[in-house]
């Protein structure tokens, strides 16, 4: 949990385990960050049961946008959020 400077606001994040395939399907590049974004998130959704919206959200790969680790939005009705993603993408 992070709060706003002005304490309004506060982000949560949630952590949840990959398809047991996905990483490895991103380690040998089948799934990358350099990918179109709407052909990812159809594979996303066809392979590996994703939510399209979520799969369309995908803000980084980690660590360095290389790893099997997945940061993504799953915010819906938040203004706003992507002023946060370069801080982010560079904690995680």
């Amino acid at each position: 949990m992070a709060k706003s400077p002005n304490k309004h606001n506060r982000l949560y994040a949630k952590a949840q385990p990959l398809h047991e395939k996905l990483p490895d399907a991103i380690e040998k590049g089948e799934v990358s960050f350099k990918d179109d974004v709407k052909s990812r998130a159809k594979k996303l959704n066809d392979d590996f049961d994703w939510d399209k919206n979520d799969a369309l959200k995908i803000w980084c790969f980690g660590p360095e946008n290389q790893g099997a680790n997945i940061l993504a939005d799953k915010t819906t009705g938040v203004q706003y959020m992507n002023e946060l993603r370069e801080s982010m993408e560079s904690a995680f």
